[in-house]
């Protein structure tokens, strides 16, 4: 399993894994002690909080995925910095997405050309569950992005 995240990101630690009903629940962090402030570029290794983020995946072994991600929260050194606190970034999300960015790209792939409906229906078949309403912003988001 460690392997697997290592695709993900090379810090990545696995904390724990477990398989209920058809679903793998993977704990995850980075083991990183540092972070760099989005704002004004410096280096900071004082951590503010902790929380997790539960993030969807690409299925493993038919197994849908469910990563919980834990990611720390930096205090910015800066005096002059116009943020105090900031949140370590990941590679592999966008900022706020709830999936990742490999899944995200699979089911555009997938779906493109399809009816909202019938991509629903096909991707809660094997990929993960989601709504046709967030295929179709996935999709219109994609496009705008290729403009």
């Amino acid at each position: 399993m460690e392997e697997l995240m290592k695709k993900l990101d090379k810090k990545i630690k696995v904390i724990s894994y477990e398989e209920i009903d058809g679903i793998s629940n993977i704990h995850i962090k980075r083991t990183n002690k540092s972070a760099i402030c989005p704002c004004c570029g410096k280096k900071s290794s004082k951590i503010n909080t902790k929380y997790f983020r539960t993030i969807k995946d690409l299925p493993i072994q038919d197994n849908k995925v469910i990563l919980n991600l834990e990611t720390k929260t930096f205090f910015c050194k800066n005096k002059e910095c116009q943020i105090k606190t900031f949140s370590e970034k990941f590679d592999f999300i966008e900022s706020h997405a709830r999936m990742t960015t490999r899944l995200k790209d699979r089911i555009v792939g997938d779906t493109k050309g399809m009816s909202a409906h019938y991509a629903k229906t096909t991707v809660n078949k094997g990929l993960v569950n989601i709504s046709d309403d967030t295929i179709l912003r996935l999709l219109k988001k994609n496009n705008n992005n290729s403009r």
